[in-house]
């Protein structure tokens, strides 16, 4: 599947679900697309357009779906990241003021992403609960030029490759 088409896609299935549990007003700003945090999700940068491709091309033939695998690039990928929170409403404020607060990874990895989208290269994340899962997106990716690979569990990230 190309990287036009997944970025098509709908970019709220990959929000948390207390994102997706608020009720908002029909009139509101549609808060949906906003990423607080990848949760259960292989996440590296990819640099160059093809490598992006043949990682998607990979990832793809190794079993994984076009609904466990996202890209992100340029401004509207740095968007959904939505670093200081002022873009979606009061909700994402309230959590990555939380997350400043807590001093914990989120805020800088959360930059860190956003730079490498604003500069032109590809967020590309992949859910993998399992650690089976996970270690066959690292080297996926990894074997396409990948850096800055995590694992964001739940409770914990886990560095799979600088």
């Amino acid at each position: 599947m190309s990287i036009k088409k997944l970025r098509q896609r709908d970019p709220a299935s990959t929000s948390r679900r207390i994102i997706d549990s608020v009720k908002r007003p029909h009139d509101a700003k549609d808060h949906s697309d906003f990423i607080p945090y990848p949760t259960n999700k292989v996440v590296g940068i990819i640099d160059d357009v093809g490598d992006a491709q043949a990682a998607l091309r990979d990832l793809k033939a190794a079993g994984f779906t076009a609904k466990q695998v996202r890209v992100l690039t340029g401004k509207e990928g740095a968007h959904r990241l939505d670093v200081k929170g002022d873009e979606h409403g009061p909700l994402a404020h309230i959590v990555r003021s939380t997350q400043r607060l807590l001093g914990d990874y989120e805020i800088e990895h959360a930059t860190r992403h956003e730079q490498e989208l604003l500069a032109g290269h590809f967020g590309i994340g992949v859910t993998a609960q399992y650690k089976e899962n996970r270690d066959k997106a690292r080297q996926i990716l990894k074997a396409h030029h990948g850096h800055f690979i995590n694992f964001y569990g739940r409770w914990a990230m886990e560095n799979l490759d600088r």
